[in-house]
């Protein structure tokens, strides 16, 4: 699993750098060891509330992307985390249960032809 980490607006320290990677070891068992994920960390200002933190992850061979805004890093990446894991679970979900569909038509098949 690589992860590729961009900071646009502030900096990247590495508390920050340390937590996020922490954070993502949790979609380990999701993804395989060549998948790609993109994580963008924003500061930006929100018309007249102040300042707000942005959290964008995309997993590149799974086509799952996350967002998410707090009022620092470690809240909107508390909020992405369980966003993105969803997304993965349906995705790993969809890909078993057309695995088995495919196999029972297969297996439909088989038992035509004796």
């Amino acid at each position: 699993m690589n992860i590729n980490i961009k900071a646009t607006n502030t900096t990247l320290t590495p508390s920050i750098k340390s937590n996020v990677e922490s954070k993502l070891s949790v979609i380990e068992k999701f993804t395989r060891p060549e998948d790609v994920i993109y994580v963008e960390l924003a500061e930006d200002t929100h018309h007249q509330s102040g300042m707000f933190f942005r959290v964008d992850i995309q997993i590149s061979p799974h086509g799952v992307y996350a967002d998410a805004n707090g009022n620092d890093f470690y809240e909107a990446l508390d909020l992405v985390i369980p966003k993105i894991q969803t997304q993965l679970t349906k995705s790993k979900d969809k890909k078993i249960s057309l695995r088995r569909r495919l196999g029972n038509v297969i297996r439909g098949f088989k038992r035509s032809d004796d």
